[in-house]
């Protein structure tokens, strides 16, 4: 049906090589079915490295034919653990050769197979179920264990893994080095004698080799086995302490070390040393124990470990007190077996991290396996030549276990050319002469697991004789793995990209053959308009849209309009969308202060257009717009020394946000040149101020106006006085600020004209001149008929005390113009005079 697909199915096997935890047992081919689609993919039956659990990793393919290993992607994993089910009910099936597979509760996945084996590599479906039922055998014989015993941990880096992580995982030899560091293993049953507290030097034992190690694990049995002192928690502290102190006074010299972790089951204990500069590399440093012994559980007899992460690698150390005398062979494996099982080291909350899930393991400790001669066999007197060990070492009950995989399965003992280290009389280093005469022992023993580890040296050290117990170290040189951060970069950089260009290949896209709109110079009131295509180039319908934003609840700035805000494009065709530029009375106040927030060139906003189930686009629409009077505050009018129509965006930003009480003229010129022109129109006002919506449009003549403000042009005003009152309340209705702020809410609460003055009084310069030079312009049209008192104090009652805050009250109209009434209301037209002392007359100068 679809053989093409493997023929190179060998060189899917070799992504299995670069995961180190993942053996590869069995791949077969299936095909899952959706909608009126298929897509093919593998099933791969692996097993952890570390053997005793099995799992099901579903390949999907990215690209057919397949052509190799990167063409492969994970998207399901499947733990062959307690609820795994494989069923094959073919009631209401598509097809004879469907089957289900399901784990840990999740909703079952279905997935068929071809009636036929399609390559050499790849299994039939009854090979595959049967290889699947060994695996659970394997796993369950004797009974159904927890799922603390079956540990599937070593699937996590699998499980849910990103495309990303996929791909570098794949690459790994490209970005991955191994750095030589040393470590140095010692254990030693000190056989409670507190040899802390005497001057006798460790160094023979914690100071040998070469080259200064770069860790030291030491492991110590029999710290204090005595009742007494196991029952007093201080006194096992201080001894473990005055341990410590000893073992940092003898280790190599001219390197500074720290103890990087300790931990302690009564007397046993464990001691990681690092050299400083090595703790930074050093990461999720855990610990735990193991009690053995009376019971199982008192302690006596055990195991403590630490583990933890070196750059890339997972270390882990184990100190362990195994069952004493000659024929507890059986109970020191048992010991062992406790101790592999039962510990675990939190990860997130979780005891999850086995002792076999780290890359490199050194087991040391008193394992306690003895020399078991065969009766009349017995080698009499002293031992001391090689010869004489290897004869006796035929006889090692470990050696032995080990051989029939009773303990220790998979561990590394290194070639013993020293003494056997139990027992002496205490002082000596002569075997055991009391009662018991108990036979020569290798007890104390040193042993590894793990890929790149290289034993250096392995001995014991007869030198120190406080113990009935020689001490042994074992010297390694590991290879750990480590990134190399700039070969990372570089890998991570491409993967992005190939990663990328996957995810865009297999979406929904269109292309925009203008990223970047660009509007030119913009003005006050005057439309602008650009247009740009949007294509559909991939192999379905495109549906997309303009995203609306947070900020400002659109998918564009208020002086922006888009059209088509949405639309669908079929198979190769195209769209043309409009954008529409107009900074306008309902705009400009926040476009200004968008400017003004911006350190840098302002883009006018920045559109993101949505494709539906894909990728989104980013369209910035960019441009500057000139200055104009309309839309600036009083005060940064007051401050100009030239036409605003002569200044540039960042000239007018500056004077925007200076808030310097400093100005050049004692109110703007753009206003005092709408009313001078408005004082000289006497007799043809009437009617100028019967409405204001800054919603409608403006006039035709409005733009005319604009430039003759923003120039201080000396032609005639081009426009009518209507036109001119339409200027006028819009130079004073749009700054942020509305002009008799920020006592709009004192202004409103006063009771008479006199109360008011005081807070106008308070106001900036230019602010109060305007107003009461505003307010005696009014006084005069309303004393010559041309306007009507209460119209006037309505439409500029809104405008002058414009306020968000009060606006949503009930009487909030009213109160603005019964505040108007005030200052418009006929007094006496010739005391009348502004904040400076100046008269209607000198508006006209």
């Amino acid at each position: 049906m679809f053989n093409c697909l493997f023929r190179l199915l060998p060189k899917v096997k070799p992504i299995f090589c670069r995961w180190p935890k993942i053996n590869l047992r069995k791949i077969f081919e299936a095909y899952q079915i959706k909608g009126r689609e298929h897509f093919e993919g593998l099933l791969t039956l692996v097993s952890s490295s570390s053997g005793g659990t099995y799992a099901i990793i579903s390949f999907s393919l990215l690209r057919t034919p397949l052509t190799g290993s990167n063409d492969l992607k994970i998207n399901k994993v499947f733990p062959i653990n307690t609820s795994f089910k494989l069923t094959t009910d073919n009631k209401g099936s598509k097809t004879e050769q469907q089957f289900e597979l399901c784990t840990d509760d999740d909703r079952p996945s279905q997935y068929c197979y071809h009636p036929i084996r399609t390559e050499l590599g790849s299994d039939e479906f009854n090979e595959f179920c049967a290889e699947i039922d060994s695996c659970k055998r394997t796993m369950w014989d004797g009974g159904s264990p927890s799922e603390a015993v079956l540990n599937f941990r070593w699937l996590d880096d699998y499980r849910e893994i990103g495309e990303v992580k996929q791909e570098l995982k794949k690459r790994e030899s490209e970005y991955i080095v191994y750095k030589d560091i040393v470590i140095y293993c010692a254990t030693w049953n000190v056989n409670n004698r507190p040899c802390w507290d005497n001057k006798n030097t460790l160094r023979p034992w914690l100071a040998c080799g070469e080259k200064a190690p770069d860790i030291y694990a030491i492991g110590l049995q029999e710290l204090e086995t005595t009742a007494k002192a196991m029952l007093n928690g201080n006194q096992m502290q201080m001894y473990a302490t005055q341990w410590v102190r000893k073992i940092l006074e003898n280790l190599h010299n001219g390197v500074e070390y720290e103890e990087l972790q300790s931990v302690r089951l009564y007397g046993i204990m464990l001691i990681i040393i690092v050299r400083k500069q090595l703790r930074q590399h050093i990461v999720r440093c855990r610990v735990n124990s193991v009690a053995r012994g009376v019971f199982k559980t008192l302690g006596n007899k055990g195991g403590v470990a630490v583990s933890f992460q070196l750059n890339e690698a997972n270390i882990c150390f184990v100190n362990s007190h195994l069952a004493a005398h000659m024929g507890n062979v059986a109970e020191r494996n048992d010991d062992y077996k406790a101790i592999d099982m039962s510990m675990r080291f939190e990860e997130n909350g979780l005891q999850l991290r086995t002792i076999n899930d780290h890359d490199h393991i050194f087991w040391l400790g008193d394992l306690n396996y003895r020399i078991q001669e065969p009766i009349g066999q017995q080698r009499p007197g002293p031992m001391s030549d090689a010869q004489t060990f290897e004869l006796m070492l035929q006889f090692d009950q470990l050696r032995m276990e080990m051989s029939y995989d009773r303990c220790f399965k998979g561990y590394t003992e290194g070639e013993i050319k020293f003494a056997p280290t139990y027992k002496y009389d205490v002082g000596t280093d002569t075997y055991d002469t009391g009662e018991k005469q108990r036979a020569p022992a290798y007890c104390d023993r040193v042993l590894w697991k793990g890929k790149r580890i290289e034993q250096l040296e392995y001995n014991g050290v007869m030198e120190i004789r406080e113990s009935d117990h020689k001490p042994v170290y074992a010297i390694f040189r590991v290879k750990i793995k480590t990134r190399d951060d700039y070969k990372y970069k570089m890998v991570l950089s491409e993967v992005l990209k190939a990663v990328d260009k996957r995810e865009n290949d297999s979406q929904p896209q269109i292309i925009t053959d203008r990223p970047i709109i660009e509007f030119g110079l913009v003005r006050f009131n005057e439309p602008v308009i650009r247009d740009f295509n949007v294509y559909n180039d991939c192999s379905q319908q495109v549906d997309f849209k303009f995203k609306v934003k947070d900020l400002p609840n659109d998918i564009c700035e208020k002086w922006l309009h888009v059209d088509p805000r949405s639309d669908s494009l079929m198979i190769d065709s195209a769209r043309s969308i409009r954008v529409r530029m107009l900074a306008d009375a309902n705009s400009v106040t926040g476009l200004l202060k968008k400017i003004c927030s911006t350190s840098d060139r302002c883009d006018f906003d920045i559109l993101i257009l949505h494709v539906r189930s894909g990728r989104d686009i980013f369209i910035t629409v960019t441009g500057e717009y000139q200055p104009s009077c309309f839309g600036l505050s009083m005060e940064t009018m007051c401050r100009t020394e030239r036409p605003i129509g002569e200044y540039t965006l960042t000239e007018i930003k500056e004077l925007m946000l200076d808030v310097t009480p400093m100005y050049r003229v004692p109110m703007p010129r753009e206003y005092f040149l709408l009313i001078d022109y408005l004082h000289k129109q006497s007799g043809q006002l009437k009617g100028i101020f019967q409405s204001y919506d800054r919603c409608q449009p403006l006039s035709s003549q409005f733009n005319a106006v604009r430039d003759w403000l923003d120039t201080w042009s000396d032609d005639k005003f081009p426009g009518t006085p209507q036109t001119a009152a339409e200027a006028l309340l819009l130079l004073l209705d749009l700054p942020e600020q509305a002009l008799l702020e920020p006592f709009v809410d004192d202004l409103l609460a006063t009771r008479s004209k006199a109360d008011a003055e005081r807070y106008i009084d308070l106001l900036s310069e230019p602010k109060r001149n305007v107003f009461k030079h505003l307010c005696l312009f009014l006084c005069e049209g309303i004393e010559r008929g041309d306007y009507d008192a209460n119209n006037i104090a309505t439409i500029f009652g809104r405008v002058l005390l414009r306020s968000s805050k009060c606006n949503v009250t009930i009487d909030y109209h009213s109160r603005c113009s019964e505040f108007m009434q005030r200052f418009i209301r006929i007094e006496n037209p010739d005391t009348v005079v502004g904040g400076n002392g100046l008269s209607s007359a000198s508006l006209q100068t």
